[in-house]
């Protein structure tokens, strides 16, 4: 595949609550909070990545990009979620009282990132839940670059890099700029620090952690990383420990088949 699908979509980092054992947090996403999102209209794709705990922050460093992972920073993951059309969006939005009101229950913050019409990207789509290793990388802009230098990074540079160099069901995105009363849900936290915000992420499927790390050391991506840094001020990668596919193509995944 040369040419990538073009999605509307939104990328959603969350927290889960630390009262509740993280086992517990995320068997309530995968479960109760996913089949709330099955009764939404209009989602051609809602798809969980859950985090790793401890297996984050190796996105190579490059002078004045931060990899490392702040500890009051760690997000437990995000949901994919692709959207017919923005005005699929704002007609979903009318249904999201049960979600909202659901989310106090397992998170303790949302981050609502919408990408606008057609910014996202499927380099290799497909919904193989056997890919062996999934890595999430958020991406921070540098602030000087427009938003039209970084789209063009993102999905014009990086993007066809990762793939030519064997990246298995690529996605890139890029956000508009976050508001946190586009999903204004109670009892959660949205505050999102300027400094912290992120524009943009990466969903790279690889054979192994090895292969990972072989993609992003071939010449073609390791030279876009060598000079990362005019672009970004940040690049926080997380082991992707469990896909959860509860939507694909409009059709609701039956539970037993969700996860991976």
């Amino acid at each position: 595949m040369t040419t990538p699908i073009r999605t509307t979509s939104s990328v959603n980092p969350v927290s889960l609550r630390q009262d509740v054992s993280r086992d517990d947090g995320f068997a309530y996403w995968a479960g109760t909070h996913a089949d709330i999102m099955t009764r939404l209209p209009n989602l051609l794709e809602y798809v969980q990545r859950h985090f790793s705990y401890d297996d984050h922050g190796y996105w190579p460093a490059t002078r004045s990009v931060g990899t490392l992972i702040p500890p009051d920073w760690r997000l437990d993951g995000f949901p994919e979620v692709r959207l017919s059309s923005t005005l699929g969006s704002l007609n979903t939005a009318l249904h999201l009282r049960e979600i909202i009101f659901d989310e106090q229950n397992v998170f303790d913050r949302v981050l609502e990132q919408l990408t606008g019409p057609g910014g996202g990207r499927w380099w290799a789509p497909g919904h193989d839940n056997t890919v062996p290793h999934r890595t999430a990388v958020l991406l921070q802009r540098r602030r000087g670059v427009s938003g039209r230098a970084f789209r063009g990074f993102v999905h014009e540079i990086l993007g066809p890099a990762l793939h030519s160099a064997g990246a298995l069901d690529l996605r890139t995105y890029t956000f508009l700029p976050f508001t946190k009363w586009i999903h204004p849900s109670p009892g959660v936290n949205h505050d999102y620090a300027t400094h912290r915000r992120f524009h943009g992420s990466l969903t790279i499927g690889a054979e192994s952690r090895d292969h990972l790390f072989e993609i992003l050391a071939s010449p073609q991506v390791s030279a876009i990383i060598e000079n990362q840094s005019r672009v970004l001020t940040a690049a926080h990668a997380y082991t992707i420990d469990r896909t959860i596919s509860v939507i694909l193509d409009r059709r609701i995944v039956p539970a037993d088949q969700r996860g991976s």
